[in-house]
């Protein structure tokens, strides 16, 4: 039979599992505070991995990041976790396409290089026998593409003088939708300059880089840009939410106090009542009963001086807020201006100031619904420069930019009231009239001849330049914008080809 445990021994007893489950406690909160460290330094070092990789990702791995070094809890990082996995999945399938794409282009860009010698064409074939291994990275490609460049910089150029004043033009022709702001507008210009100017096979392709790289560090502009923005005001709502927090627990803090003065309140005026009740003399009564009034005045002080000091932080507090939104509004202002300014410049032709094809393509699709919807007369004209090339060849690309813009200030003045004008491309205009193919006819007919009237003049001779025109007319149910710019551009081909200088509607 067991001895009972005497009073001192389970005292002993209990102390012994007490300190036990406090040093479990202990080694629990350790190892859940040593976890939590290791997660947030590898959330660290999944975002300094992935920083640029993917946006989206990476405003979600700032926001996990923030969230870890708060010790959130795991009902705020479980779904957190789970739509990043999501967003990686998505930029692993979209990788994994453009991996397959990449390597169907270089297949074909193999097949175009012709090595000059046997040493070329050996290592053209290793690179080729590279490509062809089953499981492709982005590490293992850029090596090989950096290999494929090189070899492609020591091949022969083939293309004659005359392929390369094509690409010449068609890289100026190009560049004249382009704009850009600061230094990069300069590096622009000069680069047109000197596309004005004969070029060689190598030149070319010099300048073709250098556009790349203004184009590549404009879109990475863009990206900082936004990406900053979305920081900023990522901060920004943290600001409100921190100040937002501060408020709800002072509003908890106060909410304690009043509780316990109010507690002290019905005590003191129980006190009173007790006392009332109990006293068999006056003066004992007036004693006892005055000295829980002092107690209830000084309880009723601090009630108040409570309500001013929960009224001044909330007064703090709410200013704090507002002027963080406005900060927060200010910037999302800041951004959509220039969002705008932006989206402005996209629509719009460098060269001429006219709406480009960007630009006629989202109208026409508006427009297009329109006549759906409301069976409402729409037409589409696409104008083209008669020997538009004799003019760059004879006198220069600066002629014939001045040459569009004169030609774009005529269309722009005669159609303002009536269409929708814009440069297609090249020496290309396309206009959307909202009104059938015989009023667009006649508009572009009087735009024709006034055009033939314009006194053009290149160095000390005299030029007489035209236009000539296709115009088609939504009429069919099955008709689409395409199917339409089709008519209209097989019906510019009919103009050109009997004789220039005409205006011919699709039948």
């Amino acid at each position: 039979m067991a001895i009972p445990e005497t009073p001192q021994e389970q005292v002993q007893h209990l102390s012994k599992k007490l300190r036990q489950s406090i040093q479990s406690r202990k080694q629990i909160e350790d190892d859940y505070l040593r976890d939590s460290q290791r997660y947030s330094n590898f959330v660290n070092d999944l975002c300094l991995a992935l920083n640029g990789v993917d946006s989206e990702l990476d405003g979600l791995l700032h926001k996990l990041r923030g969230h870890l070094q708060q010790n959130a809890s795991a009902a705020v990082l479980e779904p957190m976790m789970q739509q990043v996995g999501e967003v990686i999945s998505q930029h692993t399938v979209r990788m994994q396409t453009l991996l397959k794409e990449t390597n169907e282009s270089i297949q074909l860009a193999l097949q175009s290089i012709k090595p000059r010698d046997s040493s070329g064409r050996s290592q053209l074939q290793k690179i080729a026998n590279e490509f062809e291994q089953p499981t492709m990275t982005v590490s293992h490609y850029l090596p090989l593409v950096n290999q494929l460049l090189a070899l492609s910089y020591q091949q022969q150029g083939t293309q004659t003088e005359t392929q390369v004043a094509q690409y010449q033009s068609q890289l100026l022709d190009l560049l004249s939708e382009v704009e850009f702001l600061g230094n990069a507008a300069d590096t622009l210009q000069q680069v047109k300059v000197a596309l004005q100017k004969p070029q060689t096979n190598e030149t070319l392709l010099a300048i073709t880089l250098k556009v790349m790289r203004l184009v590549f560090n404009n879109i990475n502009d863009e990206r900082r840009s936004a990406q900053l923005f979305l920081q900023q005001l990522n901060a920004s709502l943290e600001s409100v939410q921190s100040v937002l927090g501060k408020t709800i627990s002072h509003s908890a803090d106060f909410a304690d106090q009043r509780l316990h003065l109010n507690q002290q309140l019905k005590s003191g005026v129980s006190e009173i009542k007790a006392c009332v009740t109990d006293a068999y003399e006056l003066n004992d009564l007036k004693e006892s009963v005055g000295l829980q009034l002092h107690r209830l005045g000084e309880t009723l002080n601090q009630h108040l001086k409570l309500h001013d000091e929960e009224r001044q932080s909330f007064h703090s507090n709410t200013q704090a807020m507002e002027q963080k939104l406005r900060e927060t509004e200010e910037q999302v202002l800041h951004y959509k201006q220039e969002l705008a300014k932006q989206k402005f410049r996209s629509l719009q032709d460098n060269l001429t100031k006219l709406p480009n094809r960007s630009a006629f393509d989202e109208r026409l699709n508006l427009e297009f619904q329109r006549w759906v919807n409301d069976e409402t007369p729409l037409s589409i004209a696409i104008i083209d420069v008669d020997h538009f090339k004799n003019i760059n060849d004879s006198f220069g690309h600066i002629a014939g930019d001045k040459t569009l813009q004169v030609i774009a200030g005529t269309l722009s003045k005669s159609l303002r009231e009536s269409a929708f004008v814009c440069r297609y491309g090249g020496e290309e205009f396309a206009i959307i009239f909202c009104s059938d193919g015989q009023s667009a006819y006649q508009h572009i007919e009087n735009t024709r001849e006034k055009v033939a009237n314009i006194p053009f003049k290149f160095k000390t001779d005299d030029i007489r330049i035209t236009i000539s025109a296709g115009i088609a007319e939504f009429k069919y149910n099955e008709d689409t914008p395409l199917a339409v710019f089709e008519r209209a551009d097989k019906a510019l081909y009919e103009a050109k080809n009997s004789g220039r200088n005409k205006v011919i509607t699709a039948k």
